[in-house]
């Protein structure tokens, strides 16, 4: 009875490594799935992107430990399940895993949401461990998103995660990495999400520090109209997002209302949160559209005065002797409080932009 009970045991054991290497195979397991009705209609799109592969851990005001990616998932459930005539695609991206140490598991997850119905859950893994950045949740969301309605709707890309650096980014991914994580792959992968030339996002919010700056706004300027975003550090918060919920109490409501609308939610909340500095910054890429060569000329002359400090926080721009602040100024509402204490203190206005400080003769810029 010992031996039989053993090869049962045994037999278990190989089913279940077996299970885990056929699913291995697979770059998806599909957890819930509703068929869309022919009728399915939706006047918004909304894409959140949550990284959660990395550090997030933070304290808050009463000395809790606390996740952030969890507090900006629970967030963005409950918008998409208000969403009542809106699409909603949640991507919370993962630690890879593996089981045993040999088998890859699906640890990300998809949530898709319909007319405020979840229809879609899946978790997925990245196949390719080197893939361009944002590709499999691009061919997830073209593989489920809703094909009943082509015609032309409001998009929304909301990404929430550690800052976007300007170049390289390998290892941003704490699990994956060889994939890049930068402005220029930023910009190429959240485009793989307009499935047409005509196609524009209304509004990108990046609840990210330190990414309110010209070289972002150069990137993302030619296919979105507005930007939400921190020219600086944002310290270990996140931007608001329940107030996407006025796409249904107030559908016509503009991109320019709707970040200043949420801006102001998270500048309230912080305010009373923190004491350190507050800047968050809306840009109207209309306006700014305006004067972008001249935007992109001062990136290019204070990158060429020196060794930028990439992993410090930025500083004002307006520091800068050549920032024009009367011309980059226009189209731009700001947030800002200075720190509570310190020589920042002192200072009461910000431009909106950020710009790396420069280390110049063996000193700091």
């Amino acid at each position: 009875m010992f031996y039989a009970s053993s090869v049962c045991i045994n037999l278990l054991w190989l089913a279940l490594i077996m299970g885990f290497v056929l699913s291995g195979c697979s770059q998806t397991s599909e957890l819930y799935r509703v068929d869309f009705m022919d009728e399915t209609k939706v006047d918004y799109l909304v894409i959140y992107y949550i990284h959660a592969d990395s550090d997030y851990l933070y304290h808050n005001t009463a000395g809790n430990p606390v996740r952030e990616n969890q507090q900006v998932l629970d967030a963005a459930l409950k918008v998409a399940e208000n969403a009542k005539s809106g699409e909603v695609f949640v991507f919370y991206q993962r630690p890879e895993k593996k089981f045993l140490g040999l088998f890859p598991r699906k640890n990300s997850r998809l949530y898709h949401f319909t007319n405020g119905e979840i229809t879609t859950r899946i978790n997925y893994r990245h196949f390719d461990s080197s893939e361009d950045f944002l590709t499999t949740e691009a061919r997830l969301y073209d593989q489920y998103r809703n094909h009943t309605q082509e015609e032309k709707k409001q998009n929304y890309f909301l990404y929430f995660g550690h800052e976007i650096p300007d170049s390289e980014g390998e290892k941003y991914h704490r699990t994956l990495p060889k994939i890049a994580v930068n402005t220029g792959s930023f910009s190429a992968g959240i485009q793989k999400f307009l499935l047409r030339d005509d196609q524009r996002f209304d509004l990108v919010v990046l609840s990210t520090c330190n990414n309110g700056t010209p070289v972002m706004a150069d990137h993302l300027i030619s296919f979105s109209d507005v930007l939400l975003a921190s020219p600086q550090n944002l310290h270990l918060s996140h931007i608001d997002s329940e107030n996407l919920g006025l796409l249904e109490s107030n559908p016509g409501i503009s991109s320019i209302q709707l970040a200043h609308s949420m801006a102001d939610q998270t500048y309230k909340r912080l305010e009373s949160e923190i004491q350190t500095t507050i800047t968050l910054t809306v840009y109207d890429f209309e306006v700014v559209q305006k004067f972008k060569n001249e935007l992109h000329a001062f990136s290019m002359a204070y990158d060429a005065l020196g060794s930028m400090q990439h992993f410090s926080d930025n500083v004002d721009c307006m520091q800068i002797a050549f920032f024009d602040d009367d011309t980059f100024k226009k189209g731009l509402k700001t947030w800002y409080r200075p720190a509570r204490f310190g020589r920042i203190s002192l200072t009461s206005i910000h431009s909106g932009w950020g710009c790396k400080p420069l280390i110049e003769n063996g000193r700091d810029m």
